[in-house]
This record gives structure tokens, sequence and C-alpha cells, in this order.
């Protein structure tokens, strides 16, 4: 899945900086519209580099690059990487390296509101930047998939510990009308709930390529955040609100701070207020003032408009990557 680094890194080689991305899984350096994806840091020039960190572990890298600048990306609640982390040693995990990162790190930044509160107490610079929608990828216009009968309601995104199977379920058994589809990789440690769900109208389709994801979301009627709300949760800026949003779909969700006060977004506590919340959201659909807004909070939620005020403090330090 095309995530919020990547989305970063291509903003960034949009504005202008020659931009590495390091994945590898990758065999052999690929262009990927301005930004260069190479399978090691033996690709990426080694002095005057903008270092984009969002893993605090690989910390220990910035000592192979001479005379670099740091950013710092805090996209999550740090408790997310804790089930990875059993058994390995304390010098491995996030929280060990977190607290030098965050005084270190030219520019520390937080995907939401929320997690900037959170960490101002560390770091009283720390800059907002939210996550964004990439418009070239999703917008109304373009092919569609076939999902399934009456309403479409669907998710796409990881389906993971953090995911709300009851609800789905409550929601999905009180409207056999609608149809489900759950687009996205469904991670090993819910694959057994995913798998027995038994429900006709509820289909988890696996993950989808970049570039066919689009043609998935603009077949959605509904698009719907299926969360837990915890403090992990809490923490989060759905990325997938704005790319609905984006594709003309109408969206709705679990009470999270990122979103519950926008005005676009309809909100669900419980099966049957969420089921409310759904044909709330259904009716917009055909209102040409909803289309208008909708299409006003996307130009405001590109990458490039979240990531101003970062472009902005990096132009005030003098930094830029060469």
């Amino acid at each position: 899945m095309r995530q919020r680094p990547q989305e970063v890194i291509k903003a960034f080689a949009d504005a202008g900086h020659p931009a590495y991305f390091v994945d590898p899984s990758s065999t052999t350096m690929y262009q990927d519209g301005n930004v260069t994806v190479v399978p090691t840091l033996d690709f990426v020039p080694r002095s005057n580099a903008l270092l984009y960190i969002h893993f605090a572990p690989v910390a220990h890298l910035i000592a192979r690059f001479e005379n670099p600048s740091v950013i710092y990306d805090i996209l999550d609640d740090l408790s997310i990487y804790e089930p990875d982390e059993v058994g390995l040693p304390v010098e491995r995990t996030v929280a060990f390296h977190h607290p030098d990162l965050m005084e270190s790190a030219d520019l520390v930044i937080a995907s939401s509101e929320e997690l900037a509160r959170r960490h101002r107490s560390e770091r009283a610079d720390i800059i907002l930047a939210e996550n964004g929608v990439d418009v070239t990828r999703f917008h109304p216009d373009g092919p569609r998939q076939e999902l399934g009968r009456g309403q479409i309601i669907g998710y796409h995104g990881a389906v993971a510990h953090w995911f709300d199977f009851e609800l789905l379920r409550a929601v999905a058994a009180a409207h056999p009308e609608w149809t489900f589809p759950i687009v996205g990789p469904v991670l090993p440690e819910v694959e057994a709930e995913a798998t027995s769900f038994g429900l006709p109208n509820v289909s988890f389709l696996g993950e989808r390529s970049p570039e066919e994801i689009g043609s998935y979301v603009r077949s959605f009627d509904v698009g719907v955040v299926w969360f837990k709300v915890n403090r992990l949760t809490e923490g989060v800026s759905p990325l997938k609100v704005f790319e609905w949003l984006a594709s003309g779909v109408a969206p709705v969700s679990v009470p999270l701070p990122a979103v519950v006060d926008h005005p676009l977004v309809r909100i669900g506590h419980d099966a049957v207020s969420m089921g409310a919340a759904i044909e709330t959201a259904v009716s917009q659909l055909s209102d040409d003032a909803w289309k208008r807004h909708a299409a006003t909070a996307t130009q405001d939620a590109t990458w490039h408009a979240r990531l101003e005020p970062v472009f902005e403090q990096l132009a005030t330090l003098q930094l830029r990557s060469v």
C-alpha cells in the first residue's frame, strides 16, 4: 500500500527536492514519478541530505551521512509498534530511540493534532502536518469496479488489531440490502476473524495495487472508518477519509479526534448510530452543495498543502537537500 511515508517523499520530490525512497524489498533502482526508489542506502547521496525518518530504530543510520538534516515524523501512537517488538533487545525498539530523535532532529512533525499534543512536552516546536490526498490517484472520474448490489459501503486500508469487526458485523447484519467490501491487506493477527466473518454482504477482497485502488474507492457510495476507539486510534489522522472525499465518496467514521468535528464526516458511535450516519451520508451524495464542499476540502487537503508548514520551516532554517 502507498501510505503516509510514500506520499510525504513524493510531495518533497514534487516540490523540487531530489528524493530517494529506500525500499529493501526492491532489487533494482527505478523511478516512481519524481522519486528514485532504491534498494539500499548505497544509492543515496551521502552529504547534505534531508533524512526523513518515521521509524525511530533506523536512527543509527544517520551516522553514515555527512552534514545531514533530520525530519522525524510521528505518524502513529508509538504503541502501534509494540506487538512487533516482543522479544527484541531494548536497543532495537522505538521507545529506546524516540527520545534522542525528539531532541536531535532538525524538524519534528506529527500527523494529527492529538499526536502533536501528546508530544509537545518533548518538543515545543513540533509541526502539525496532517495526512493528505494524492489527487492524481483519487478523483471522481475513471474506471470503477463492480462490487455488489445496493449501496456500496466500503473500506480501504489495512485490517489489523485496531479494526472493529464487531461493529462492522452489527451494521452489516442490520442492513442486508447494503454491500460492504473491505479492500486491503488482512494482517496475520486478525486473519482468522476475517476468514470466518460469515456474512454474505461483507467481503474481504485483499490488497490492491496503488494503480488499482482508485477504481475500487470510486465504486464506494460511502466509506466507513471501522476502527476501535482507543489511545492508538485516537492519534490517527485517517488518510482514507480525504481519499474518499476526493473521489466523491461520503465519509463516515467512529468518533476519532481528527475527524469528529469535520463538517463533511458523519459520525457513528455504535451500530444504530453508525447505520443512521451511513443513511445520512448516502442522502448527501446527490447534493450539489455537498459536492462543492467536498471539492474545496480536497484542495485544502492535498499533500503539498498539508506539508506547506514543513516546507516553510525548512526555508527558514535554510535546509534543502542537494
